[in-house]
């Protein structure tokens, strides 16, 4: 083999080799008492947030740069009663907002992640105000929620300190469902679901910083089916995406959302080009998450609804992604949840507690989000105890609307008290999709290119500071795109340490931050 022949293989070698995840570095905040509450900011290359409130009347921002080194320090005074409720970065600042999800006033605070200083706002918009989204451009505020039942958007200029209601009249009974940042064109996108009996269909308006509406996107289905959710996503001046689920109009109820596939839809010149619907039954891999002998029953169904004619009715939800243009084509991340209740009374209050499982946190609540049928009565009065994840797909997507192929990743037991995005992908240059999440402090990871498996379900521990460590539990544990190659991970942990676990100087409890390369 001559050295050209050989340098060529070496390098395809070398491109089909998993990928492994290495720690980089870890820091670790010693936690005192058993109630805290740590809201962690990624900013890139800018390094990372703590947003904390170490007493009842003081706000903490604390800067560490890409090498988790403390960079700054920022305090400041904040109503005793008012919660962190939700963050906005905008690429250039971070926002904080402070207040009471059914209030009528508000706390902002600017975070300029430069040099480190910070501006106050406090505002009014509007009251009996019950907030279910917030989102920011510049000086330029934006909240969703509710009045009296009824959908209101505001606006709200802070350097001038005015207000005004957005116009959001649509016929029929409609609610904001989402409302997202999207920082490459400047602009807000609000997603409207619109109910008739129970067949929705789904308007995304998107808005400029001046609060001017910008262009608007409506899909409405078919005659046997209601969309669910939807995203807004511009692709140029002329081209648009509305991409969502939908399900059969007779399966919807105002506590059971029940999705069969994906839709996307394209917008060119204000005239829908095309809108495709892709049921799940329809996917190779949406079904991996059940064990051998679950998927085979259900393929069988499926078969045989096939023979008829006819296609299997599921119920499930999901969380759908910001679409992501890939090499001519896009591709579509959603995750598969449903909401857990129990019978019994909850406690009350925010942050971590070393005492209970599952941490309640401060922060926007929106059932909308999940269930555009949502009616605002409850769920038979029982306690929301948490999302419960079960997988994740991922899937290409032609120009042309069309199913290219399907990809999956389990999950491992994860719940969360806030649904989020837990899954974080990242494409790399030879075409392979990176996935990963975190559970219980490790990080779950997965490597795919299309639906071919390059990396199998593989987890990284997250090493502790020292080598005897024991990890005894991990809470409130997450895992984002940091920047590079580079993932950030973080949450509660408490650690033993030494040969006499009973000895009180063994034992600590931390909020650590690692980061990691793949």
């Amino acid at each position: 083999m001559n050295k050209k022949k050989f340098l060529l293989h070496l390098l395809f070698l070398v491109s089909i080799l998993p990928v492994l995840a290495q720690e980089n570095a870890r820091i670790e905040i010693p936690i005192r008492g058993t109630h805290v509450d740590i809201e962690t900011i990624p900013v890139g290359e800018a390094g990372v947030l703590l947003v904390s409130k170490p007493n009842k009347s003081t706000f903490s921002i604390e800067k560490y740069n890409t090498n988790l080194e403390k960079i700054w320090v920022i305090e400041g005074p904040v109503e005793n009663n008012y919660d962190l409720l939700a963050t906005s970065y905008d690429g250039q600042s971070v926002f904080l907002l402070y207040g009471k999800i059914r209030g009528s006033n508000f706390k902002i605070i600017k975070v300029n992640i430069g040099p480190g200083f910070v501006e106050t706002f406090d505002i009014n918009p509007i009251d009996k105000f019950e907030i279910t989204e917030f989102q920011t451009i510049g000086y330029s505020v934006f909240l969703a929620g509710m009045v009296r039942n009824e959908s209101v958007l505001i606006y709200t200029q802070l350097n001038t300190g005015q207000s005004k209601l957005l116009p959001t009249a649509i016929k029929g009974t409609s609610v904001i469902q989402s409302m997202e940042l999207d920082t490459l064109h400047q602009l807000i996108h609000v997603s409207f679901a619109v109910k008739k009996g129970k067949q929705t269909k789904i308007i995304g308006r998107s808005y400029e910083q001046t609060g001017k509406l910008y262009s608007e996107i409506s899909v409405t289905p078919e005659d046997d089916y209601s969309l669910l959710n939807g995203r807004v996503q511009i692709l140029n001046d002329s081209t648009q995406l509305l991409v969502g689920t939908y399900g059969y109009r007779n399966m919807q109820s105002s506590s059971n959302p029940a999705s069969q596939g994906f839709y996307i839809s394209k917008v060119v010149n204000e005239r829908t080009s095309y809108t495709r619907y892709h049921s799940f039954t329809s996917f190779s891999n949406f079904f991996q998450f059940l064990n051998e002998r679950q998927q085979e029953k259900i393929e069988r169904k499926i078969q045989k609804k096939k023979e008829t004619g006819n296609d299997l009715k599921l119920n499930y939800q999901l969380l759908v992604h910001d679409i992501v243009p890939y090499r001519g084509k896009y591709l579509l991340v959603a995750e598969v949840f449903y909401p857990d209740f129990k019978y019994q009374t909850p406690g009350l209050g925010g942050g971590y507690s070393y005492g209970r499982g599952i941490p309640y946190r401060s922060g926007l609540y929106n059932p909308y989000l999940y269930n555009p049928m949502y009616s605002g009565r409850g769920y038979n009065q029982q306690v929301f105890d948490g999302f419960v994840y079960t997988h994740a797909i991922v899937a290409g997507i032609s120009d042309e609307g069309d199913l290219l192929w399907d990809n999956s990743i389990n999950f491992d037991e994860v719940k969360s008290m806030t649904l989020r995005q837990k899954i974080k992908l990242q494409n790399d240059a030879m075409g392979n999709s990176k996935l990963a999440y975190s559970q219980e402090g490790d990080i779950k990871s997965k490597i795919i290119k299309e639906n071919h498996v390059i990396d199998p379900d593989r987890t990284l521990d997250n090493r502790t500071l020292h080598e005897a460590d024991k990890v005894k539990r991990t809470s409130s544990d997450d895992v984002d795109y940091w920047f590079g190659n580079y993932f950030i991970s973080w949450g509660f942990q408490r650690i033993i340490n030494g040969e006499d676990v009973n000895a009180a100087k063994a034992r600590r409890n931390v909020f650590y931050l690692n980061k990691i390369s793949f």
